[in-house]
């Protein structure tokens, strides 16, 4: 069955489309399964699921009947045409609380009748890496207890910090064990009886109240980031933009830096460098105040010395980071893990971007020095000589990541005739990040009346320019190589990385046309997006992770970039194809990924990640694109064929420019 994730910051829930919980599912937070078994039954009685309703990201509701219909069946028995049982879960989850779930069941026979409801539950907090098949060798000695109305689990390793679960019942169970609990419920004819249950990480011993269901339902949703979807209301895309919005509240958390955004569930609930400063760019229009806090966690997480298990070094922003006993033992490099080497040219993008948004200098201030500690890193990072410029990734010896750049699966960088390009490697993108990352810093430093080091970076950023298109461009082909190897060699396959480069400004103006002709050919353009590597190519799969597929977040950034370049019709393409996708996708939700078929419709790519945050940002920076949004020159129309959106746009826009003028958070 279907997996389904209900999330609210780092606490999430697991289960398939019933409501079940198989080998991976339970409840998380902060990277321990807190709640291994959930499971409630009717005794004699086979429930069946009949719909289900997600109300939000971190709330649903599921029926049940005790008989499915047989109406259509043609026989001479008496077996019941109706039901005459119905049972609904109504699921809330809300990080700082955990799970809490009303079970409503009713009578719908002529007769009063009783019923006994079991509740059976279970933890026993793996790590979310051996959730997934991690073999660690860990036995877990867990401490189980049960009474009055709750039933407790504890594990306290030696060596690790330690975990507790406590379930509790609104009523006192007719019995209750270690392994669950039964209630035994009178019900009149057409009359129902409730049973709250809450699963609760950390463990209580106190009263808990009543109305806890309530507060749950009232906590959930994230830090509050001003962001009114509601301007869209009745446009095309207003319930997609609806979705999203939730979407994003429910990967945000906030910290004492400020809100920032997790990656997305169910595997990713953390925060991963690179996720969070593209999410926090797409929003910074709307939502301001999660780019702030999001620059300032990571910086407060930058690296400060060498450590070849974590790949850290001084000035980098780091890739990912993980909790829990896995971590606390050291047995994974997440603590935080530096590998990639694109999050800290980004960081710098991000602080200019937000500093042109916001018009907040101190912002800047505050992390000027973190701002100096990243562009030195990425001098050290790039010292290869006056010939070679370029951000090299290389492999590490830890138990790290293979590619370093955004797509970082085992060969997801390859050759036109398929073969896997290794390590070292300079990848297209990442070099326009950097690019992009001096310019802007150049920028920030003469507002402080740092002149020579401005110039000092606009000349290493014009030497990038200068040797990436001699090195990267492919005359046969009017495009950009991928990739780079370390002896030189053009990796030639057709990407979408390529137009990542243009939302960056490194790609010449000569040879901008011929790049979005190639983005929009048949090789790349889908129809529903840009693909990350041309049809065209051996290697090609529509349904792969990094070969085919195609990437909301990626598509974004071409739009943008092909805007930038004033292909305003090539924007608009890619941005309703992307848009267009999502609202005929389950739900009209941005998933983290789809399959690159060029189908009548959009197929769902295999276990992608839902919700996913920088999906969930990607519908602003696509208008961002399609209508021309600048901070230094307001709202500007480009040609776009979306009338009805117009009005929509405007609003949402022109809120957001009167609050951010005045240094608040956008509606």
């Amino acid at each position: 069955m279907t997996e389904e994730v209900l999330v609210d910051g780092h606490t999430f829930l697991v289960t398939d489309e019933a409501f079940a919980l198989d080998g991976t599912g339970g409840l998380f937070h902060r990277d321990t399964r807190y709640l291994s078994d959930l499971s409630v039954s009717v005794e004699g009685t086979d429930l069946a699921p009949v719909g289900s309703t997600l109300q939000s990201p971190w709330r649903r509701r599921v029926t049940y009947a005790d008989a499915a219909s047989t109406v259509n069946k043609i026989d001479e028995s008496e077996e019941q045409k109706h039901t005459t049982l119905a049972l609904t879960r109504d699921q809330v989850v809300a990080e700082g609380l955990g799970l809490v779930e009303r079970v409503h069941v009713t009578n719908h026979a002529r007769s009063a009748t009783t019923v006994q409801l079991s509740v059976d539950v279970d933890a026993d907090f793996e790590n979310l890496f051996e959730v997934r098949d991690l073999s660690t060798g860990i036995d877990r000695e867990i401490e189980r207890s049960a009474g009055d109305d709750r039933i407790g689990w504890r594990y306290d390793p030696a060596d690790a910090g330690g975990a507790a679960t406590t379930v509790w019942f609104d009523r006192a169970p007719e019995t209750l064990t270690s392994r669950g609990a039964t209630c035994r419920l009178p019900l009149a004819s057409q009359a129902s009886e409730t049973v709250t249950v809450a699963a609760l990480p950390g463990g209580t011993d106190g009263p808990v109240e009543a109305s806890l269901f309530d507060r749950a339902v009232e906590a959930a949703g994230g830090p509050e980031l001003g962001v009114d979807a509601a301007a869209l209301a009745g446009s095309r895309y207003g319930t997609l933009f609806e979705r999203a919005v939730a979407d994003l509240r429910a990967l945000v958390t906030a910290t004492d830096h400020g809100p920032v955004p997790l990656a997305g569930v169910p595997w990713f609930a953390t925060v991963f460098g690179r996720d969070a400063l593209l999410t926090a760019y797409n929003a910074v229009p709307v939502a301001p105040t999660l780019a702030a806090g999001t620059l300032r966690y990571l910086a407060a997480h930058q690296g400060t010395g060498e450590d070849p298990y974590r790949e850290e070094a001084p000035g980098k922003i780091f890739h990912e980071i993980r909790q829990g006993e896995l971590a606390e033992r050291g047995e994974i490099p997440h603590t935080p893990y530096y590998g990639t080497v694109d999050a800290t040219p980004l960081w710098l993008v991000v602080l200019d971007e937000t500093r042109r948004w916001t018009g907040d200098e101190s912002l800047v201030d505050d992390l000027w020095a973190a701002a100096q500690r990243a562009v030195d890193w990425l001098d050290r990072a790039t010292d290869r000589g006056r010939e070679d410029p370029f951000l090299y990734y290389r492999e590490a010896d830890s138990a790290g990541l293979v590619h370093k750049a955004w797509r970082d699966t085992e060969r997801s960088v390859q050759f036109a005739d398929g073969r896997p390009a290794d390590a070292p490697l300079a990848s297209a993108e990442v070099q326009g990040y950097v690019y992009d990352a001096y310019r802007r810093t150049a920028a920030m430093a003469r507002e402080r009346d740092q002149y020579a080091d401005a110039r000092e970076y606009e000349r290493r950023a014009e030497r990038l320019a200068e040797r990436f298109d001699a090195e990267f461009w492919l005359p046969e082909r009017e495009y950009y190589g991928t990739a780079l190897t370390g002896d030189g060699r053009v990796v030639d396959s057709t990407t979408s990385n390529v137009g990542h480069c243009l939302w960056s400004g490194l790609v010449p103006d000569e040879r901008a046309g011929a790049v979005v002709d190639t983005l929009l050919d048949d090789g790349l353009n889908s129809g529903w997006g840009v693909r990350t590597m041309s049809s065209e190519d051996a290697g090609y799969s529509p349904v792969s992770y990094h070969v085919g597929s195609v990437w909301p977040h990626d598509n974004a950034l071409v739009a943008l970039g092909t805007a930038d370049y004033g292909f305003h019709e090539a924007a608009e393409r890619v941005a309703t194809g992307v848009l267009e996708a999502c609202r005929n996708l389950d739900r009209q939700r941005v998933p983290e990924l789809y399959c690159g078929f060029a189908d009548e419709t959009p197929y769902p790519y295999p276990s992608a990640c839902e919700p996913q945050a920088w999906g969930a940002s990607t519908p602003v920076a696509l208008l961002r694109a399609l209508f021309g949004l600048d901070p230094d020159e307001g709202v500007t129309r480009t040609p776009s064929s979306l009338d009805v959106e117009r009005d929509a746009v405007a609003a949402l826009v022109d809120g957001a420019d009167a609050t951010v003028a005045a240094g608040g958070d956008a509606p």
